[in-house]
């Protein structure tokens, strides 16, 4: 992805799509999301011969798009209506729109789909398709939740990634539980592809659920007000007594600011609460491990979803089920 001038706006090239004869150049304003910009030509500058590309495989067949309606702060109908779809129809893409009508609908959609699903969601709607498809799909993802670990960790541009991107397998672990409960059912494993964390962390994603319209900054005004008052969270983690923070990660980064982890693979974070700032500044420090075993009673978070555990919660990395564009 490359930038070009025009006047005093740049644009963002995303690629140059062929037909027959004719060009179609597609790009952005700089930090304008929701604006696209299809300018046909029948002549094509060579500096901009780089930027040819033709239609990925992974819309060359199936498509769904996954329209998440209640994401984040709302914005996902919105954006599939004034930049996905456009682009998928100037590409020439057949594909089905869904629109989800409650928190469960991701959940029935996965059980039908193949092909690729261009999910507009947040890493919660990532979780629901691992957990629930019943085949491997490919995932182009468009980031419309708070956090975004998935998309902060691996992608820069979801509409350059859908065009010029290759899927890989993402990696995934299963969580197993000696007793816990989850939407007032027992619960005794799930997977996953964000993280598991007990302390502060499940606290927070908690607390701040009520101030969902505020988008990722809920997090910051409650992390402020939970950190001014420590709480005391007891139980172990790999057998060493419970400190404030503890998180068995998959993503190097929670949300576009806040860094975990020098990889995407397994590692296991462990800290006290008055170092969570480091996060900001180079990284909080995480090991690499193959296991991770929680004993506690209290609340737990799983890529967003609170879990009450009654005792044990061991955390493997197990084989990818999904593949991710990048």
């Amino acid at each position: 992805m490359s930038q070009s001038q025009s006047g005093d706006v740049q644009e963002e090239i995303l690629g140059v799509l062929r037909r027959g004869a004719e060009y179609t150049i597609i790009s952005q304003k700089s930090g304008d999301k929701w604006n696209l910009r299809f300018l046909k030509v029948s002549k094509l500058s060579l500096s901009l011969r780089h930027h040819l590309f033709d239609l990925p495989l992974h819309l060359q067949g199936e498509v769904n798009v996954i329209i998440s309606i209640v994401s984040g702060i709302c914005e996902a109908s919105k954006y599939y209506t004034q930049v996905i779809s456009p682009l998928l129809n100037t590409l020439g893409v057949t594909h089905k729109p869904l629109y989800t009508t409650s928190c469960t609908s991701i959940k029935e959609f996965a059980q039908s789909l193949t092909g690729t699903v261009i999910l507009l969601s947040g890493d919660g709607g990532v979780n629901d398709l691992v957990n629930y498809a019943k085949s491997g799909l490919i995932i182009v993802l468009i980031p419309m939740g708070s956090g975004n670990a998935i998309y902060n960790s691996y992608i820069k541009n979801e509409l350059y990634t859908m065009l010029r991107g290759s899927p890989i397998p993402l990696p995934n672990f299963e969580v197993s539980f000696s007793q816990a409960i989850l939407d007032g059912k027992q619960l005794e494993s799930m997977l996953g592809a964000v993280i598991v964390s007990y302390g502060f962390h499940p606290t927070l994603v908690d607390e701040s659920e009520k101030y969902r319209e505020y988008g990722a900054k809920r997090f910051e005004m409650v992390a402020e007000e939970l950190l001014k008052k420590p709480r005391k969270y007891t139980g172990t983690v790999n057998g060493e007594e419970m400190k404030g923070y503890a998180a068995a990660t998959m993503v190097k980064k929670l949300d576009s600011d806040f860094e975990v982890s020098a990889e995407n693979e397994l590692r296991l974070i462990h800290t006290d609460t008055s170092d969570l700032m480091k996060g900001y500044h180079g990284g909080l420090g995480a090991w690499r491990v193959d296991r991770v075993e929680f004993q506690a009673r209290g609340k737990i978070c799983v890529d967003g979803l609170i879990v009450e555990l009654m005792g044990q919660a061991v955390v493997e990395e197990v084989p990818s089920r999904m593949k991710l564009v990048i």
